[in-house]
């Protein structure tokens, strides 16, 4: 799960109009830099979900990293420097889309709390892969 950090600011300052197109240029950005077997939804307002099958927290962090790193680079019109932050997790076995979104939410705001335009993952799953 992703959202755009201060994107309030962005609307405020610069309209609605460049709002809109920090929105669909960043999901063009992400759809061109995703593997074609992975799902990528605008869950609501600014925040976004990713469903990458087959890929371990590792290579998740990693993408994510990737991505963010190439939206920070991107230079918007009007708004210019726009970022992003990344709340990783994994579906478990026992989760609900409840359990397993509560997750994806609670490392998103964590990566809000430690800065913004960062990558955190679910601690524990960090746990589970140090262990």
């Amino acid at each position: 799960m992703f959202d755009i950090d201060h994107f309030k600011d962005v609307n405020d300052t610069y309209g609605h109009v460049a709002g809109d197109y920090v929105l669909k240029t960043i999901a063009e950005i992400v759809r061109k830099n995703m593997r074609k077997i992975d799902y990528f939804v605008r869950w609501g307002g600014e925040e976004f979900i990713i469903i990458a099958s087959e890929t371990d927290l590792e290579t998740a962090r990693k993408t994510a990293e990737r991505l963010r790193k190439i939206i920070e680079n991107y230079r918007f019109d009007k708004a210019g420097v726009v970022t992003v932050s990344f709340g990783i997790t994994r579906l478990k076995k026992d989760d609900t889309a409840d359990t397993f979104i509560k997750r994806a939410d609670d490392s998103l705001y964590k990566a809000k709390a430690n800065g913004r335009n960062r990558v955190e993952v679910s601690f524990s799953e960090m746990e589970n892969i140090m262990s």
